[in-house]
Parts: structure tokens; C-alpha cells; sequence
């Protein structure tokens, strides 16, 4: 759980056109290096243990996004047919 954050982000723009997701992965997840701190801290590091979740999280999402796009295309095809 994360507590709520005052973050900026550019991607705050692309949320409010396109609905969207901001996923924080990893964060304050190791002890060796410590990883609790920022993206932009100069102590920054990453927790590598935790890319093969993301990868798993970004090839479901793809996936599923790809099965909704097919389901819609098949939809499209039956109503105009």
C-alpha cells in the first residue's frame, strides 16, 4: 500500500484525455541497495528483482487490451453484416 503523494508528472496531461493507469513498481522494495527513495533522488535504485513482474503486468495488459480490441472489431463486423 502507498500512501497518497503530491507527485508532478507529465503524464498527468495524457490522463485527463485518455483514461490511464500510473503503475510504481518496485519502489521500496529492496534493502540492498535501499530502494525507498525517488525516481529523481541521486540515491535512486532500482529493485531488478522486481522486472519480471512488470514485464508480466505490461504482456497482461497488451494482452487484454488486444482481446477487447478483437471482441470490438468482431462486434463491428456482426452489426454491419
Amino acid at each position: 500500500e502507498i500512501d497518497p503523494m503530491m507527485g508532478a508528472e507529465d503524464f498527468s496531461f495524457v490522463a485527463e484525455s485518455i483514461p490511464s493507469t500510473f503503475f510504481l513498481l518496485g519502489q521500496g522494495s529492496g534493502t540492498d541497495p535501499p530502494t525507498n527513495y525517488g525516481l529523481h533522488h541521486p540515491h535512486f535504485a532500482l529493485d531488478e528483482s522486481i522486472l519480471p513482474k512488470g514485464v508480466e503486468l505490461h504482456v497482461n495488459l497488451a494482452l487484454n487490451a488486444l482481446k477487447k480490441l478483437h471482441k470490438g472489431d468482431q462486434d463491428a463486423t456482426t452489426s454491419t453484416t
